[in-house]
């Protein structure tokens, strides 16, 4: 196997072209998603472009919390830094977490493909949850407004994510949740462990 690459802009592209048509229901839009090992260890990588929403969603964190800012460009390095590596973390014990379930329950041979789409999605995701943070940043919005909108980009996310995991374990609802679940606990136990290492 050759060196992992950082994606292209046109893989990228083309993978989330790919998402998109699969989550509008047409399924051929998972061939658009490189799903061999090699891809699917790439698409690991697809982390560094939802890099910049992730930052901003941390410092939007700082701004509501003015008392744990850290102190110094320095400090405040440090924290985006330890951010960046439990936000990447919950990239990966998704997938580590989903190998060990997918012999028993039946997906290993759609192992790839889930790990591959998940992760292409992770960038939609990231963005999906800029949105509001970007309202809330530069708009007076009242802090039940704020809330409301951050529940609704949240609940929008789960939903895509169990329509397109769906589609890949060819519409087994009921293995489509366990997968959503599995990837959803994961995601949340390491924003756990990430904030009460930050001191949040």
């Amino acid at each position: 196997m050759s060196a992992i690459r950082l994606p292209s802009r046109q893989e990228a592209g083309r993978a989330l072209g790919g998402i998109f048509t699969t989550l509008e229901g047409d399924k051929r839009g998972l061939g658009e998603i490189d799903s061999s090992l090699e891809g699917a260890l790439r698409s690991f990588l697809a982390y560094l472009w939802c890099w910049p929403a992730q930052t901003f969603l941390w410092m939007n964190v700082l701004r509501d919390m003015p008392d744990m800012r850290p102190e110094g460009a320095g400090g405040l390095l440090a924290f985006i830094l330890a951010g960046s590596v439990f936000d990447f973390l919950s990239w990966v014990l998704p997938a580590l977490l989903l190998y060990g379930v997918s012999g028993p329950f039946g997906f290993r041979k759609q192992y790839l493909p889930l790990v591959a789409a998940t992760n292409w999605f992770g960038l939609i995701a990231a963005y999906i949850a800029f949105l509001p943070a970007t309202v809330t940043y530069f708009a007076p919005v009242p802090d039940g407004i704020a809330a409301l909108l951050s529940l609704a980009a949240y609940a929008m996310t789960i939903w895509f994510y169990f329509r397109l995991v769906r589609a890949i374990v060819d519409d087994e609802a009921t293995l489509a949740a366990l997968v959503t679940l599995v990837t959803l606990m994961s995601s949340l136990l390491v924003s756990s462990l990430a904030f009460g290492a930050l001191g949040i």
